[in-house]
């Protein structure tokens, strides 16, 4: 069929755009009502929302504000569901898991060009896709604040390995961390979340007397010089945030989140950094 002869692209564009997004705005703002400005939410529902007579440039504003800062366009990636290993995974394989998130300050910077990171992950043995609800989730994200972001955890990783190993109650813990006693200290906090009890007979403690420079020099890299990265460096890493991921939910729920990381749609949002 050819286009008629009054067709005008940029209406039937805008038209277009406005009738997919503003579906997309509808849904993912469900809960809030319409043409009202009250509530944060609502305020923010009203401004995505494209309107007949918006212009080229407010179309854009209104299709970067809801993808980008209103957080939609993060919703739609997948979470990389972590594969068990194998000894592992007769046990765990599916099970709903959480995962803790830090970083190190970039003010802390001295010999690196990145930060430190760190990432600590435990299994909920007793849930499962099918049985875990968002009122759960909610306790959950409770129980982390408390423990992580209240004040805000600060996890010393060192060049000691120290595991933790309570497969029963899902936990396979391998810190790198300054000392037998940071490890602990961290151990304890994550079991302390589910309220679980520590158990001494759980800890394996490697210390090593092998030198991890903390300026390796450099290398030849594409026809350039770059600095090594730096093996096990001695770094204090901040929680920033807590995910749950479940498998066959194609997105991950977000926990917790501090004012250092970029989250959208959080259960718990903590308010001092």
């Amino acid at each position: 069929m050819p286009l008629p002869d009054n067709f005008n692209e940029w209406e039937f564009l805008q038209d277009t755009v406005r009738r997919w997004h503003n579906k997309a705005v509808t849904q993912w703002f469900k809960n809030q009502e319409v043409n009202d400005i009250s509530t944060p939410k609502a305020a923010l529902r009203h401004a995505c929302t494209m309107k007949d007579g918006d212009t080229s440039t407010m179309t854009m504003m209104r299709l970067w504000l809801f993808e980008v800062t209103a957080g939609h366009a993060q919703s739609l990636q997948a979470p990389i569901y972590g594969i068990p290993v194998a000894d592992f995974q007769r046990d765990v394989n599916f099970k709903p898991q959480v995962k803790l998130y830090f970083r190190e300050r970039y003010t802390n910077l001295i010999d690196r060009t990145a930060p430190g990171r760190g990432e600590i992950c435990f299994r909920l043995m007793n849930e499962s896709a099918q049985t875990y609800t968002r009122a759960k989730a909610e306790e959950m994200a409770r129980d982390i604040k408390r423990e992580f972001a209240n004040p805000i955890f600060v996890w010393e990783k060192g060049i000691h390995y120290y595991y933790y190993r309570d497969l029963e109650r899902g936990y396979d813990l391998r810190l790198l961390v300054k000392s037998k006693a940071e490890g602990e200290r961290v151990a304890r906090a994550v079991v302390g979340i589910q309220a679980h009890p520590f158990e001494s007979s759980s800890v394996d403690f490697m210390d090593t007397d092998k030198l991890y420079p903390s300026n390796p020099g450099t290398q030849l890299v594409y026809g350039r010089q770059v600095k090594k990265p730096v093996k096990r460096p001695v770094v204090d890493v901040r929680f920033r945030h807590a995910q749950l991921f479940l498998n066959g939910r194609q997105t991950v729920i977000n926990l917790v989140s501090t004012p250092e990381s970029a989250l959208r749609s959080v259960i718990e949002r903590v308010n001092v950094a």
